[in-house]
């Protein structure tokens, strides 16, 4: 594995396993001494816990987990790494990501700047808030206000009138366009598409 010795992946699976609530995961890196006699990692845990201290102040610690496990696919963070989720769902993953990076900027002006940074999805963001939008019906898939449909046989060009009609009025309005629609079908199409009305017509109306 990637030149590691067994000493070495035992150590890191030890790691791995740190995950919860940032004080106590803090808590037992102490109490295990995990870092005990490593300089940068005993430094780790004191910037760790200033982090969570000002994350507590902020009254934004309950949103935080501290994961050992996590990871990401760029070598040029120098520090810690952070990843945002949406708790109540698991479909897109993350929707942020970033961490500490002193060496980057530097690489490129040939002057040593302290960063951290990071990236928001946005199109996953805004997938998931006209989902909940859909739901509880703020948004809707189409703007047609009505939905023109009729009970009987060649009613095609009645309901074209009454297409006319609301489309002078200006009232957003369509129709199936097919010659006899069937009731549920008519139903289900404004149902599926969020059209708060439907008009009728029937023989009897007609005439």
């Amino acid at each position: 594995m990637k030149g590691l010795s067994e000493e070495m992946c035992a150590k890191l699976e030890v790691f791995v396993q740190y995950k919860g609530k940032p004080w106590e995961m803090l808590n037992k890196l102490k109490a295990d001494k995990t870092f005990e006699g490593h300089e940068e990692g005993m430094a780790c845990m004191a910037e760790m816990e200033t982090l969570f201290t000002y994350l507590e102040a902020l009254g934004v610690l309950d949103y935080v987990s501290f994961d050992f496990s996590l990871a990401r696919g760029l070598d040029y963070y120098t520090g810690v790494i952070y990843e945002a989720v949406l708790t109540d769902t698991d479909r897109v993953g993350s929707i942020s990501g970033g961490g500490r990076y002193d060496g980057l900027i530097g690489m490129f002006s040939g002057k040593n700047i302290p960063s951290v940074g990071g990236s928001v999805g946005i199109e996953r963001i805004f997938n998931i808030l006209e989902e909940i939008m859909i739901a509880k019906g703020e948004i809707r898939a189409t703007e047609t206000e009505v939905l023109v449909t009729s009970m009987g046989k060649n009613l095609t060009a009645k309901r074209m009138e009454t297409l006319a009609l609301l489309w002078k009025a200006d009232v957003k309005a369509e129709t199936l366009y097919v010659d006899n629609p069937r009731t549920d079908k008519s139903f289900n199409y404004a149902f599926d598409n969020g059209i708060p009305l439907i008009v009728i017509l029937g023989e009897d109306e007609v005439a």
